[in-house]
Protein backbone atom coordinates (compact mmCIF):
# COMPACT_ATOMS: atom_id res chain seq x y z
CA UNK A 1 0.00 0.00 0.00
CA UNK A 2 2.95 2.08 0.40
CA UNK A 3 3.68 2.17 -2.04
CA UNK A 4 0.52 2.59 -4.27
CA UNK A 5 0.48 5.82 -2.16
CA UNK A 6 4.42 6.76 -3.85
CA UNK A 7 2.79 6.08 -7.11
CA UNK A 8 -0.39 8.32 -6.56
CA UNK A 9 1.73 11.15 -5.42
CA UNK A 10 3.68 10.50 -8.68
CA UNK A 11 0.73 11.17 -10.60
CA UNK A 12 -0.60 13.49 -8.76
CA UNK A 13 2.81 15.90 -9.13
CA UNK A 14 2.75 14.82 -13.04
CA UNK A 15 -0.79 16.43 -13.30
CA UNK A 16 0.46 19.50 -11.87
CA UNK A 17 3.20 19.53 -13.62
CA UNK A 18 1.30 19.43 -16.99
CA UNK A 19 -1.29 22.17 -15.52
CA UNK A 20 1.79 24.54 -14.49
CA UNK A 21 3.56 24.43 -18.36
CA UNK A 22 -0.40 24.98 -19.75
CA UNK A 23 -0.57 28.36 -17.80
CA UNK A 24 3.30 29.18 -18.07
CA UNK A 25 2.35 31.74 -20.51
CA UNK A 26 -0.58 33.25 -18.39
CA UNK A 27 0.65 36.67 -16.09
CA UNK A 28 -0.50 35.31 -12.93
CA UNK A 29 -2.21 38.58 -10.95
CA UNK A 30 -2.69 38.77 -7.35
CA UNK A 31 -6.23 40.45 -7.50
CA UNK A 32 -7.71 39.27 -4.64
CA UNK A 33 -5.23 41.56 -2.39
CA UNK A 34 -6.43 44.30 -4.88
CA UNK A 35 -10.00 44.51 -5.36
CA UNK A 36 -11.91 47.70 -3.40
CA UNK A 37 -14.95 46.60 -1.27
CA UNK A 38 -17.73 48.49 -0.99
CA UNK A 39 -20.01 48.79 2.95
CA UNK A 40 -23.08 47.42 1.47
CA UNK A 41 -24.65 44.48 -0.55
CA UNK A 42 -22.57 40.76 -0.26
CA UNK A 43 -19.26 42.40 1.30
CA UNK A 44 -18.54 42.31 4.86
CA UNK A 45 -18.22 45.93 5.79
CA UNK A 46 -14.95 45.71 7.61
CA UNK A 47 -12.21 42.95 8.04
CA UNK A 48 -8.32 41.89 6.90
CA UNK A 49 -7.86 41.71 3.20
CA UNK A 50 -8.09 37.66 3.92
CA UNK A 51 -11.57 38.27 5.48
CA UNK A 52 -12.63 40.51 2.15
CA UNK A 53 -11.08 37.73 0.20
CA UNK A 54 -13.46 34.91 1.28
CA UNK A 55 -16.60 37.25 1.72
CA UNK A 56 -15.69 37.90 -2.44
CA UNK A 57 -15.16 33.93 -2.91
CA UNK A 58 -18.34 33.17 -1.77
CA UNK A 59 -20.06 35.77 -3.59
CA UNK A 60 -18.07 34.97 -7.13
CA UNK A 61 -18.85 31.07 -6.44
CA UNK A 62 -22.59 31.81 -6.04
CA UNK A 63 -22.23 30.07 -2.34
CA UNK A 64 -23.34 33.13 -0.65
CA UNK A 65 -26.56 33.59 -2.91
CA UNK A 66 -27.65 29.72 -1.56
CA UNK A 67 -26.49 30.42 1.69
CA UNK A 68 -26.80 34.38 3.01
CA UNK A 69 -25.66 33.72 6.22
CA UNK A 70 -22.38 32.28 5.28
CA UNK A 71 -19.63 34.88 5.33
CA UNK A 72 -16.14 35.39 5.68
CA UNK A 73 -16.36 34.78 9.75
CA UNK A 74 -18.38 31.98 9.56
CA UNK A 75 -15.97 30.41 7.20
CA UNK A 76 -12.96 30.63 9.41
CA UNK A 77 -14.77 29.20 12.34
CA UNK A 78 -15.98 25.98 9.78
CA UNK A 79 -12.03 25.99 8.50
CA UNK A 80 -11.12 25.61 12.20
CA UNK A 81 -13.70 22.50 12.55
CA UNK A 82 -12.47 20.86 9.77
CA UNK A 83 -8.46 21.51 10.87
CA UNK A 84 -9.92 20.05 14.53
CA UNK A 85 -11.47 17.27 12.03
CA UNK A 86 -8.33 16.73 9.78
CA UNK A 87 -5.40 16.18 12.68
CA UNK A 88 -8.09 13.26 14.55
CA UNK A 89 -8.53 11.75 10.98
CA UNK A 90 -4.89 11.45 10.38
CA UNK A 91 -3.34 11.37 14.02
CA UNK A 92 -2.03 8.29 13.52
CA UNK A 93 0.54 9.51 10.65
CA UNK A 94 2.53 11.40 13.08
CA UNK A 95 3.82 15.26 12.18
CA UNK A 96 2.20 14.74 8.31
CA UNK A 97 -1.17 14.92 10.04
CA UNK A 98 -0.85 18.99 10.09
CA UNK A 99 -0.01 18.98 6.21
CA UNK A 100 -3.31 16.53 5.27
CA UNK A 101 -5.27 18.60 8.00
CA UNK A 102 -4.60 21.90 6.49
CA UNK A 103 -5.53 20.79 3.20
CA UNK A 104 -8.78 19.27 3.81
CA UNK A 105 -9.28 23.34 4.79
CA UNK A 106 -8.01 24.16 1.89
CA UNK A 107 -10.61 22.05 -0.20
CA UNK A 108 -13.42 24.05 0.19
CA UNK A 109 -11.49 27.17 -1.30
CA UNK A 110 -10.21 25.23 -4.09
CA UNK A 111 -13.90 24.29 -4.92
CA UNK A 112 -15.34 27.51 -4.31
CA UNK A 113 -12.55 29.27 -6.30
CA UNK A 114 -12.89 26.49 -9.36
CA UNK A 115 -17.04 27.53 -9.27
CA UNK A 116 -16.30 30.96 -9.65
CA UNK A 117 -14.11 30.43 -12.71
CA UNK A 118 -17.07 28.57 -13.85
CA UNK A 119 -19.41 31.47 -13.13
CA UNK A 120 -17.01 33.86 -14.85
CA UNK A 121 -17.10 31.64 -17.97
CA UNK A 122 -20.86 31.78 -17.96
CA UNK A 123 -20.97 35.60 -17.78
CA UNK A 124 -18.45 35.91 -19.94
CA UNK A 125 -20.68 34.45 -22.44
CA UNK A 126 -23.87 36.32 -21.55
CA UNK A 127 -21.83 39.58 -21.57
CA UNK A 128 -22.16 40.22 -25.15
CA UNK A 129 -26.09 39.35 -24.87
CA UNK A 130 -26.60 41.67 -21.85
CA UNK A 131 -24.81 44.35 -23.74
CA UNK A 132 -27.20 44.38 -26.58
CA UNK A 133 -30.57 44.22 -24.03
CA UNK A 134 -29.21 46.40 -21.85
CA UNK A 135 -28.46 49.28 -24.76
CA UNK A 136 -32.21 48.39 -25.78
CA UNK A 137 -33.72 49.54 -22.34
CA UNK A 138 -31.52 51.91 -21.54
CA UNK A 139 -32.63 53.62 -24.76
CA UNK A 140 -36.85 53.19 -23.29
CA UNK A 141 -35.70 53.69 -19.90
CA UNK A 142 -33.39 56.56 -19.98
CA UNK A 143 -32.10 55.31 -16.30
CA UNK A 144 -29.26 53.06 -15.25
CA UNK A 145 -30.92 50.80 -12.78
CA UNK A 146 -34.58 50.97 -14.16
CA UNK A 147 -32.62 49.68 -17.50
CA UNK A 148 -30.67 47.18 -15.64
CA UNK A 149 -33.50 45.82 -13.23
CA UNK A 150 -35.90 45.40 -17.13
CA UNK A 151 -32.83 43.93 -18.48
CA UNK A 152 -32.87 40.86 -15.96
CA UNK A 153 -35.23 38.36 -17.14
CA UNK A 154 -33.51 38.32 -20.56
CA UNK A 155 -29.84 37.31 -19.56
CA UNK A 156 -28.66 33.67 -17.89
CA UNK A 157 -27.49 33.23 -14.76
CA UNK A 158 -24.92 33.85 -12.79
CA UNK A 159 -25.49 37.54 -13.57
CA UNK A 160 -29.05 37.67 -13.87
CA UNK A 161 -29.03 36.94 -10.12
CA UNK A 162 -26.18 39.27 -9.38
CA UNK A 163 -28.21 42.09 -11.03
CA UNK A 164 -31.22 41.37 -9.77
CA UNK A 165 -29.92 41.13 -5.83
CA UNK A 166 -28.34 44.45 -6.19
CA UNK A 167 -31.16 46.16 -7.60
CA UNK A 168 -33.07 44.83 -4.99
CA UNK A 169 -31.50 46.00 -2.42
CA UNK A 170 -30.96 49.12 -3.81
CA UNK A 171 -34.73 49.85 -3.84
CA UNK A 172 -35.02 48.73 -0.33
CA UNK A 173 -31.78 49.99 1.85
CA UNK A 174 -30.35 53.51 1.39
CA UNK A 175 -27.37 51.68 -0.79
CA UNK A 176 -26.51 54.64 -3.36
CA UNK A 177 -26.60 54.17 -7.26
CA UNK A 178 -22.71 54.10 -7.23
CA UNK A 179 -22.35 51.41 -4.31
CA UNK A 180 -25.26 49.09 -6.12
CA UNK A 181 -23.03 49.16 -9.76
CA UNK A 182 -19.79 48.73 -7.43
CA UNK A 183 -21.06 45.53 -5.79
CA UNK A 184 -22.48 44.18 -9.04
CA UNK A 185 -18.83 44.46 -10.25
CA UNK A 186 -17.14 42.77 -7.69
CA UNK A 187 -19.17 40.16 -7.22
CA UNK A 188 -19.24 39.21 -11.08
CA UNK A 189 -15.81 39.34 -11.16
CA UNK A 190 -15.36 39.83 -14.99
CA UNK A 191 -12.92 42.33 -16.76
CA UNK A 192 -15.40 43.60 -19.46
CA UNK A 193 -18.10 43.97 -16.64
CA UNK A 194 -16.20 45.83 -14.68
CA UNK A 195 -15.15 48.08 -17.83
CA UNK A 196 -19.15 48.87 -18.11
CA UNK A 197 -20.12 49.19 -14.40
CA UNK A 198 -16.88 52.26 -14.57
CA UNK A 199 -18.46 53.79 -17.44
CA UNK A 200 -22.07 53.44 -15.85
CA UNK A 201 -20.79 54.83 -12.66
CA UNK A 202 -19.19 58.07 -14.34
CA UNK A 203 -22.33 58.56 -16.84
CA UNK A 204 -24.68 57.90 -13.42
CA UNK A 205 -22.42 61.37 -11.43
CA UNK A 206 -21.23 63.07 -14.86
CA UNK A 207 -24.11 62.07 -17.74
CA UNK A 208 -22.79 62.74 -21.34
CA UNK A 209 -23.20 59.99 -24.30
CA UNK A 210 -23.75 56.61 -23.05
CA UNK A 211 -24.92 55.36 -26.10
CA UNK A 212 -21.74 56.41 -27.63
CA UNK A 213 -19.74 54.45 -24.79
CA UNK A 214 -22.07 51.27 -24.99
CA UNK A 215 -21.12 51.04 -28.41
CA UNK A 216 -17.76 50.75 -27.69
CA UNK A 217 -18.33 48.63 -25.04
CA UNK A 218 -19.57 46.00 -27.25
CA UNK A 219 -17.23 46.29 -30.25
CA UNK A 220 -14.66 45.69 -27.45
CA UNK A 221 -16.16 42.85 -26.50
CA UNK A 222 -16.81 40.92 -29.59
CA UNK A 223 -12.75 41.30 -30.10
CA UNK A 224 -12.05 39.49 -26.61
CA UNK A 225 -14.81 37.08 -26.70
CA UNK A 226 -12.84 34.22 -28.10
CA UNK A 227 -9.59 34.64 -26.35
CA UNK A 228 -11.50 34.73 -22.90
CA UNK A 229 -13.48 31.95 -23.41
CA UNK A 230 -10.41 29.87 -24.16
CA UNK A 231 -8.50 30.77 -20.93
CA UNK A 232 -11.54 30.00 -18.55
CA UNK A 233 -12.31 27.01 -20.24
CA UNK A 234 -8.76 25.92 -19.88
CA UNK A 235 -8.67 26.62 -16.25
CA UNK A 236 -11.66 25.04 -15.22
CA UNK A 237 -10.47 22.15 -17.02
CA UNK A 238 -7.06 22.39 -15.36
CA UNK A 239 -8.81 23.13 -11.48
CA UNK A 240 -10.89 19.97 -11.62
CA UNK A 241 -8.59 17.82 -12.90
CA UNK A 242 -6.29 18.42 -10.15
CA UNK A 243 -8.95 18.95 -7.35
CA UNK A 244 -9.98 15.51 -8.65
CA UNK A 245 -6.82 13.44 -7.60
CA UNK A 246 -6.21 15.93 -4.77
CA UNK A 247 -9.45 14.16 -3.58
CA UNK A 248 -8.36 10.71 -4.43
CA UNK A 249 -5.12 11.35 -2.71
CA UNK A 250 -6.80 12.10 0.54
CA UNK A 251 -9.52 9.47 0.95
CA UNK A 252 -6.67 7.02 -0.12
CA UNK A 253 -4.96 8.49 2.82
CA UNK A 254 -7.97 8.51 5.01
CA UNK A 255 -8.07 4.25 4.14
CA UNK A 256 -4.51 3.63 4.83
CA UNK A 257 -4.49 5.83 8.44
CA UNK A 258 -6.84 2.74 9.53
CA UNK A 259 -4.66 0.02 8.75
CA UNK A 260 -2.56 -0.60 11.74
CA UNK A 261 0.58 -2.08 10.18
CA UNK A 262 0.81 0.36 7.35
CA UNK A 263 0.55 3.11 10.49
CA UNK A 264 2.84 1.53 11.96
CA UNK A 265 5.73 2.03 9.38
CA UNK A 266 4.24 5.08 8.16
CA UNK A 267 4.76 6.71 11.54
CA UNK A 268 7.99 4.80 12.58
CA UNK A 269 10.07 5.03 9.90
CA UNK A 270 11.92 7.41 7.79
CA UNK A 271 11.43 6.36 4.45
CA UNK A 272 7.79 6.19 6.13
CA UNK A 273 7.15 9.53 7.32
CA UNK A 274 9.28 10.84 3.96
CA UNK A 275 6.61 9.67 1.66
CA UNK A 276 3.83 10.51 3.70
CA UNK A 277 5.28 14.36 4.34
CA UNK A 278 6.38 14.57 0.99
CA UNK A 279 3.15 13.48 -0.49
CA UNK A 280 1.29 16.17 2.32
CA UNK A 281 3.13 18.45 0.37
CA UNK A 282 2.31 17.71 -3.12
CA UNK A 283 -1.26 18.08 -2.47
CA UNK A 284 -0.79 21.52 -0.82
CA UNK A 285 0.85 22.65 -3.92
CA UNK A 286 -1.75 21.30 -5.62
CA UNK A 287 -4.32 23.85 -3.82
CA UNK A 288 -1.65 26.41 -4.56
CA UNK A 289 -1.66 25.88 -7.87
CA UNK A 290 -5.78 25.73 -8.34
CA UNK A 291 -5.33 29.60 -6.65
CA UNK A 292 -2.89 30.41 -9.22
CA UNK A 293 -4.59 29.04 -12.43
CA UNK A 294 -7.57 30.86 -11.52
CA UNK A 295 -6.50 34.28 -10.63
CA UNK A 296 -5.02 33.88 -14.00
CA UNK A 297 -8.12 33.25 -15.93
Amino acid sequence: MIYLVFVESALLALVIYAAALGIERLKFKKRLSKWQFKKTGVLSEKGSKLLKSIDVLLARSGVKSKLPFLDSKNMMIVSLLLFAVGIYLFRKLGFAALFYASSIVYVPYAAMMLMSTVNAKKIKEAYLSFLTTFMGFYNIEGNIINALKSTTPYISEPLRSIIKRNVFLYEKTQMSVDECLENMAVEAGNREFRKFINFAKMNAKYGGNFNKALTKLREQGEKLFSLESIKAANASVGSMVILVMIIINLLLMMNISTDPDIVYIVKNTITGQAIAISNAVSIVFGLYMIKNINSSA
